[in-house]
């Protein structure tokens, strides 16, 4: 027992020598440590002041809540199945068609065709503050003439596809829901405030038009079908069934004309943020002070041991 006693001081004092030793050899070099640190967390404040500024602006957003009359017709879901009738989808449905339509390829080749929303996706250089205008690339896109440039080979558009935007897109736009409280978080981060908040507006309008045109269209397919199929049922129960069913689709379309937020109801609107959201400065000076003092630890060990040191002092 005595004897793996000593073994383990030993041990414990080779190590607590070896950690002595590095920390002597680092105090020896200390100006090559000093000097290569400084210089790493310079490079690091450069960097965290030269960096393009990003702002996100948040809207909070809750999905329009199930109609009374689409609620009191659960017991009509067959009928409405057997004539491939959709009855209006619940809350949670509604949630993930809102979200899956704001990923979608589909709406983003959609918000591109509105002016400036494609450049200030893909072209983008920086923001001036002073102008409160955004600086785009003059290789890619002429502000001047509001077109793209062409390449001097192929003399083909420089102007990116909807499918090439999409990375862009997403890294841009951002959506989730909160489990508990089912509301819905929509960022969109930008070089420029203003276009955060902008964009993030025309998101929200642009999806509640959308999916209210998809319901006025298969409501009104659906309330040519039933009234077409009235005079063809011979029981008054299927009569009364199919009349409830035209009632709530009419009811759909009312919802659809007469409110503007037909989907997605704002809960907390679109701000232009005053604070940026990244690059943290002081996180990057942090870290790029600690790489460039591990680093020159690192080379003043190497350096030591690559000269034909077989220990440390």
């Amino acid at each position: 027992m005595s004897i793996n006693n000593n073994n383990f001081n030993t041990k414990a004092e080779k190590n607590e020598i070896s950690i002595n030793s590095i920390l002597k050899l680092l105090f020896l070099n200390k100006l090559s440590v000093i000097l290569i640190t400084t210089v790493f967390s310079i490079v690091s404040l450069t960097y965290g002041f030269f960096a393009p500024k990003y702002y996100i602006s948040q809207s909070i957003l809750k999905i329009q809540g199930q109609s009374s009359l689409n609620s009191s017709i659960g017991t009509l879901g067959g009928i409405a199945q057997i004539a491939g009738i959709n009855i209006q989808p619940d809350n949670e449905d509604k949630t993930y068609l809102a979200i899956k339509t704001i990923e979608s390829r589909d709406f983003l080749r959609h918000l591109i065709a509105f002016e400036g929303v494609l450049p200030s996706l893909m072209a983008v250089k920086g923001y001036d503050d002073v102008t409160k205008k955004i600086i785009y690339d003059s290789e890619l896109y002429d502000e001047a003439k509001n077109s793209w440039k062409q390449n001097e080979v192929t003399k083909l558009s420089l102007q990116p596809s909807y499918l090439k935007s999409y990375d862009k897109y997403l890294k841009t736009v951002g959506i989730t829901q909160d489990p508990l409280t089912s509301l819905i978080r929509l960022t969109v981060e930008h070089v420029s405030p203003q276009f955060a908040k902008e964009f993030s507006d025309l998101i929200i309008k642009e999806s509640n038009e959308l999916l209210r045109g998809k319901d006025l269209k298969e409501s009104s397919d659906a309330i040519d079908f039933l009234v077409s199929e009235i005079p063809k049922s011979s029981l008054v129960t299927m009569k009364d069934a199919i009349n409830q069913l035209v009632l709530s689709k009419l009811e759909t379309q009312m919802m659809a004309k007469i409110s503007n937020e037909y989907v997605l109801e704002i809960v907390d609107p679109p701000f232009v943020p005053e604070k940026k959201s990244r690059p943290n400065r002081t996180l990057i000076l942090f870290l790029g002070t600690f790489f460039g003092f591990a680093f020159s630890s690192a080379l003043v060990i190497a350096n030591y041991f690559f000269r034909g040191k077989k220990r440390l002092i």
